[in-house]
């Protein structure tokens, strides 16, 4: 897996020795990545879990001294069409963010809002190819602004080891967390 960044965007590359049909179901189950990745908490705000039209906060606490934790509201968006025309073998999920503070109105992320900072933006994409029935080529790219008081020489430093780490903590999650998105 190699990550690296260019022009304010990340990029990852790799094959991940998961199933398509795993890996989609992980990366389709938010509420439950939070006991794998960086993000510390992660719920369902609005929509159906694993459906199309969902909202999803998410808080990240920042290791770094004098910095705040940020939180945004996750907009994913799978491509139906190009999963239905390749049989499966070949997927796309976008996602984007919102800061709109309206969205959020549930009792455990409310004070998580309020302590931290919302990040500036985030879109990009997951682009998903099964190269046989236990492996996966992945492509990841996403565009970020982390918000208020965080320089990009910073960001841009930890964004690669954050890809690296991502892919990583996605591919255990997909073979050894039971995602509980249906595996299609």
């Amino acid at each position: 897996m190699t990550g690296f960044t260019s022009d304010g965007a990340v990029y990852g590359l790799g094959i991940m020795n998961t199933p398509i049909a795993n890996l989609w179901s992980a990366l389709n189950d938010e509420t439950r990545q939070a006991q794998y990745t960086a993000v510390a908490h992660s719920e369902l705000i609005a929509g159906e879990r694993c459906e199309e039209g969902r909202k999803i906060f998410q808080y990240l606490e920042i290791p770094v001294p004098f910095v705040s934790n940020r939180w945004w509201i996750g907009l994913p968006r799978g491509n139906a069409r190009l999963m239905r025309d390749s049989g499966g073998a070949v997927r796309e999920l976008t996602f984007s963010s919102s800061v709109d503070k309206s969205l959020v109105t549930s009792a455990s992320a409310k004070p998580l809002m309020e302590a931290g900072e919302p990040i500036g933006y985030s879109k990009g994409a997951w682009f998903l190819v099964a190269l046989d029935a236990r492996t996966t080529w992945t492509e990841y790219h996403a565009w970020s602004d982390p918000g208020n008081g965080i320089p990009g020489g910073v960001a841009s430093r930890i964004a690669p080891k954050g890809v690296r780490e991502n892919f990583a903590a996605l591919t255990k999650f997909a073979n050894e967390g039971n995602p509980s998105c249906p595996i299609r």
